[in-house]
């Protein structure tokens, strides 16, 4: 359940890059090496990164490249991010994506600290459900057994 969560809002936030940036819808997916592509790449790499608080490992998953990748985009994002006279247009793509993801009153990602809670709350919901199960198949062996 929480998957198709974060995958929906990924999805909304990949969309929104691409429709900020001007390019086809899912262009973030392709292989296609466009300057604008790659951009827009980068860019929601680093949101998902910096913003809401995924590992690379993580990352993965939701925008279809190999971990290594994201350790190229995580290095260009603060490389692009330190030096905005040097890249001016992915310095304000960047701060445009995230002011106008951050101006929807029904995303997912608040804040950093949000969805960590969130991830927590999922975490122990998880746990309560195994110890649950567990503790039903206890009591059948118990009522098998006799006692």
């Amino acid at each position: 359940m929480i998957n198709n969560k974060i995958e929906k809002e990924i999805k909304k936030l990949k969309f929104l890059a691409e429709d900020l940036m001007a390019i086809p819808y899912g262009s973030i997916d392709s292989k296609c090496r466009k300057k604008e592509f790659v951009m827009a790449r980068i860019a929601t790499a680093a949101f998902i990164i910096f913003e809401v608080g995924f590992n690379e490992e993580q990352a993965k998953k939701y925008i279809k490249r190999d971990r290594t990748s994201f350790y190229h985009y995580k290095k260009k994002h603060l490389d692009y991010m330190q030096s905005p006279k040097n890249f001016p247009t992915y310095f304000e793509f960047y701060n445009h994506l995230i002011d106008a993801y951050m101006r929807d009153s029904k995303r997912f990602f608040k804040t950093r600290k949000s969805f960590e809670f969130y991830m927590e709350i999922e975490k122990a919901k998880n746990e309560q459900s195994k110890i649950s199960r567990r503790l039903r198949e206890l009591d059948k062996e118990a009522k098998r057994i006799g006692l």
